[in-house]
């Protein structure tokens, strides 16, 4: 998972402040913290190593006086040339300029200085999977994984930087000089039929999760989303455990998914949260999870969500118990089904709308962009929702990853003719099932 902290306010543990600011951050990464000074600026970064071999940040060019952290994962980086993926980043920098960005797969957020230019980039991916926060106040700069560090160095407010942006700033007077995109999606809907989707799909879970070096886990309900997921694990041979809580899921159907993982050697574990696991779960929320207050809203009505507490969620106290059991079982890469809901379905189908939050319906138009993006697809419930993700494996110190927000598994799914993205309640999760005689709880939203 990672997470890192820059700063020109000192950071030092003989001014003795860094373990408090860095508290929250430092369980998102656990197996190494390092600090460094830079023209005057701390450079600190919790390392949770997962990919290549043990990398410690921040990656420093004293030639070209540049310096950058990131937290993530990129899965095009040259395995020949380098051992890790990150050690990448300056080298492209300095090939192509920040726009390097855009041809970067994976899920990262990126903070890079060029000292030589006066330049500083912050950089989210497409979705900001990886959370990116900062502030520029009276002359001085900072910019963490969380907000928490950023008001205990003295700032009065922290901003989330907005998904899908790279943000150009001058270093000697914080000045902002542009904001340019990640990545552009293409409305067009031209493909009638679901090939392309499906190879994409596989695509994402395969450079996820095949010949990973750490354990990978799921938390298995009996929809849609981790429902696809585990198929494709099982499909291409993936070892991995699934975590299932019981509560409102239909029982026959995971009773028939758990037997077709177990008959492939892979681990499943049925539990249900009990009230004395919620109260264990909750307070490790309570100890070791920064806060985030949700917003959600729709835009053809007037509901709206404010202020609603991550740690209240029962989501956030759901994956709170099954990070804890995986973190016991060694497993360090949770595959997320975070996206699905706000991207195929938008919360609803044919026009009707499952939860009040639904933007459209999940009618999707013959013109989509007359509604792209609508809130939940970079904003609202997916920037909540992920916070949840995030925060919560985060203090475990596990990696979520999230393969239904892979740019060509979204591209390939706007790319679809609107007859084949309203043919059936999350169509491309419904044609992959029936696909795969996966077993399913038809037209249902359900999960933990």
């Amino acid at each position: 998972m990672c997470s890192f902290i820059v700063s020109n306010i000192a950071l030092t543990k003989e001014n003795k402040n860094l373990d408090y600011v860095n508290f929250y951050t430092s369980f998102r990464g656990p197996d190494l913290t390092t600090v460094r000074l830079f023209e005057n600026f701390y450079f600190l970064h919790n390392l949770l190593s997962i990919t290549g071999e043990f990398t410690e940040q921040p990656f420093i060019d004293y030639n070209n006086k540049i310096v950058c952290l990131y937290n993530g994962e990129i899965y095009n980086y040259d395995k020949e040339k380098y051992n890790s993926d990150g050690e990448c980043l300056i080298d492209l920098y300095l090939e192509n300029g920040i726009s390097f960005v855009k041809d970067l797969d994976g899920e990262f957020a990126i903070v890079l200085f060029d000292f030589a230019k006066d330049l500083y980039y912050l950089v989210t991916d497409t979705f900001s999977t990886k959370p990116l926060w900062y502030s520029e106040e009276g002359g001085n700069f900072a910019a963490a994984s969380y907000s928490t560090p950023i008001i205990r160095l003295g700032f009065e407010d922290a901003k989330k930087l907005k998904a899908n942006t790279i943000r150009t700033s001058r270093i000697s007077t914080k000045e902002l000089i542009s904001e340019d995109k990640v990545t552009i999606f293409n409305l067009s809907q031209y493909k009638n039929t679901f090939d392309d989707w499906n190879k994409a799909f596989t695509n994402a879970i395969l450079k996820r999760a095949k010949g990973v070096r750490e354990g990978v886990f799921i938390g298995l309900s009996s929809g849609y989303d981790s429902g696809a997921i585990c198929c494709e694990l099982l499909y291409n041979n993936i070892p991995f455990t699934a975590y299932t809580l019981t509560g409102r899921e239909n029982l026959d159907v995971l009773f028939k998914r758990s037997k077709l993982i177990t008959e492939k050697g892979n681990i499943h574990k049925i539990d249900t949260l009990f009230p004395e696991h919620f109260i264990e779960a909750h307070k490790h929320i309570e100890e070791k999870v920064e806060e985030f207050k949700y917003t959600i809203h729709s835009m053809s009505s007037d509901y709206n969500e404010y202020h609603l507490s991550l740690k209240d969620d029962n989501g956030s106290n759901g994956l709170s118990f099954i990070s804890s059991l995986a973190k016991k079982d060694n497993n360090k890469i949770y595959l997320s089904g975070q996206g699905a809901d706000e991207i195929f379905s938008d919360y609803g189908f044919a026009g009707n709308k499952k939860y009040p939050h639904s933007n459209f319906g999940g009618l999707f138009p013959d013109n989509l962009s007359n509604i792209f993006p609508w809130p939940s697809f970079f904003e609202s419930s997916m920037e909540s929702y992920l916070a949840k993700e995030e925060h919560v494996s985060g203090s475990y110190g596990l990696e979520a990853r999230y393969p239904f927000l892979d740019k060509s598994v979204v591209q390939e799914f706007l790319w679809l003719s609107p007859k084949l993205k309203n043919l059936y309640y999350k169509s491309v999760l419904h044609n992959y099932l029936v696909k795969h005689s996966f077993p399913m709880s038809v037209n249902e939203k359900i999960g933990f």
